[in-house]
């Protein structure tokens, strides 16, 4: 029996306004890297999520982080108009499934993309 496959990456597209349309985008660009890669998650699959975020150098653009960050978990959970909302779409991820983010912040943003979101098999690290 062959291994399940875990890992997919995703280019995140260029943020734009309004916030729940790009939480659209997320949620589009994750799942076709899944039907690319053969990918499924299951309910008791715990996940590991890399961030890779491009952000201007400005002061203020790190309160900027959490808005993206909570925007890209809200995307894979099926939750695009936020969480309060009865608008949903198909998960992806659940909230409880992710284990670890592990978020880098880069400068000099591109116009295609505003990063990229890695989703791996979670692995406990002993300290």
């Amino acid at each position: 029996m062959a291994k399940r496959r875990f890992s997919i990456t995703v280019t995140l597209p260029p943020y734009a306004r309004p916030r729940n349309e790009w939480r659209r985008r997320v949620h589009a660009a994750a799942l076709e890297a899944l039907a690319r890669r053969g990918v499924g998650y299951h309910d008791a699959d715990r996940l590991e999520l890399r961030l890779t975020l491009a952000l201007e150098a400005r002061p203020l653009a790190v309160h900027a982080i959490d808005d993206r960050v909570q925007d890209v978990i809200d995307a894979l959970g099926g939750r695009i108009a936020g969480p309060r909302s009865s608008r949903r779409i198909a998960p992806i991820v659940a909230d409880e499934q992710i284990e670890r983010i592990v978020l880098e912040r880069t400068t000099g943003r591109s116009r295609r993309s505003v990063g990229e979101l890695a989703i791996t098999r979670y692995r406990a690290r002993g300290h």
